[in-house]
């Protein structure tokens, strides 16, 4: 989706790999596994002091939090706190037309979670499915609760976090 954007994607293994980009996604996957590697391999303090544009899809927005309810290494960059697994097991996965500022988006959430509280007046809700908010912006950070990479127009929303978070930096 990157390359579709017109932009250079690169993989990020180490923690020196962070001084070359200029912005990090942190795609979806599992979570607890993903803070674990991190703070062994001590990308949760290099980020927290990297001053870099983030976004974090599913499992990371659960990342960029300040809490789950659950013990597990988190960034705590952004001022929410989240329900994992809000939409249920992976058998209620289900895609949902969403609209972001104007831009309109096929979203696919798979084991999805939900924003469960907003701690700071800094966060901006930039979507919602039903009732629940699944997308918000604070600052440099951004995270949403679906995977756009799934999505045949997903290159939108990342569009949308180059001009929106990226550029503004």
């Amino acid at each position: 989706m990157i390359k579709k954007i017109n932009h250079a994607p690169k993989r990020i293994r180490t923690i020196e790999d962070l001084k070359n980009i200029d912005a990090l996604i942190i795609p979806g996957g599992e979570s607890s596994t993903m803070g674990k590697l991190m703070k062994t391999y001590g990308f949760i303090e290099a980020l927290k002091n990297a001053d870099l544009p983030i976004l974090g899809t599913c499992a990371g927005m659960v990342l960029l939090s300040k809490g789950t309810g659950k013990e597990q290494p988190l960034l705590e960059l952004m001022d929410i706190t989240i329900n994992r697994n809000a939409y249920g097991s992976q058998k209620y996965s289900f895609e949902s037309e969403l609209e972001l500022n104007g831009i309109k988006i096929n979203a696919v959430f798979i084991r999805a979670p939900t924003v469960d509280k907003i701690l700071s007046d800094e966060v901006e809700i930039i979507a919602k499915e039903g009732g629940n908010i699944v997308g918000v912006k604070q600052g440099k950070y951004m995270a949403i609760a679906f995977h756009p990479e799934l999505s045949e127009e997903g290159y939108k929303f990342y569009e949308y976090f180059l001009n929106e978070v990226v550029k503004n930096d």
